[in-house]
């Protein structure tokens, strides 16, 4: 099964968390990975599709977190 991605990214006056079509915003970096780890545990819960978080990190590749499943 594929695993489910809910991602994080910078905007210009905080964080941005998406799940598909739909978008979380945030003031710090911490509070957008915990509401993504939140959002990836509920849905993996509620469908049993493995999640995860992917978290942009600076001067390298985006790091998958908080894997449910």
């Amino acid at each position: 099964m594929v695993r489910e991605l809910i991602e994080i990214e910078a905007a210009d006056d905080g964080w941005w968390v998406r799940s598909g079509a739909a978008c979380l915003h945030c003031l710090t970096k911490l509070q957008a990975i915990e509401q993504a780890q939140v959002l990836a545990a509920r849905r993996y819960m509620e469908t049993g599709c493995p999640t995860g978080v992917r978290v942009p990190v600076a001067h390298g590749e985006p790091v998958i977190v908080g894997t449910c499943g």
